[in-house]
């Protein structure tokens, strides 16, 4: 497995604004066609004993990850909280490895960038009420949703590895 940067980084082809979905959100400064790279994550790995630690320590504060294998979760550093993507029932950006998002589609110049959470979490607690407004908007995101035949056709081999790795096993 390749390891991240200590440092995110992010294209300056995109920058954080304030999104009508919520809070700030990432939007793209010029048209992006598909296939580019908008962002890669960065922090640092922790196991899931760790990961539970820094969860029950109230002096922690906000804890963004993402699960990439059994026992191997990414913590994103404090200062990436302020350039992540809000949520999209029709994303268009996606997975390209553990650690990139892409375009998933061409991206008009000053829209808001948008990843489906469904694709990061399996966490049977995750539930999150979408506002994101698409025309096949789910309503509710959910740590289940990567079960949902419709969203495995759609993404494909787009997902965080962990949730991958589950799509794979269930197909046999």
């Amino acid at each position: 497995m390749s390891y991240p940067a200590p440092t995110p980084w992010l294209s300056p082809s995109a920058e954080p604004r304030r999104s009508p979905i919520h809070g700030s959100g990432l939007f793209a400064r010029v048209d992006l066609p598909a296939g580019v790279t908008v962002t890669r994550l960065g922090g640092r790995l922790v196991s899931d004993a760790e990961l539970r630690a820094l969860f029950d320590d109230p002096a922690t504060g906000y804890v963004d990850t993402v699960s990439l294998h059994a026992d191997v979760n990414l913590v994103l550093p404090p200062e990436a909280h302020d350039e992540g993507c809000n949520h999209g029932c029709d994303p268009n950006l996606w997975w390209a490895d553990p650690f990139e998002l892409r375009t998933r589609r061409p991206v008009p110049a000053n829209a808001e960038l948008t990843l489906d959470y469904g694709t990061v979490t399996d966490d049977p607690g995750f539930r999150l009420a979408c506002r994101c407004g698409t025309a096949g908007c789910r309503g509710v995101v959910t740590g289940s949703d990567w079960r949902r035949p419709e969203l495995r056709a759609r993404y494909g081999e787009h997902w965080v590895p962990v949730l991958r790795d589950r799509i794979a096993a269930d197909r046999g």
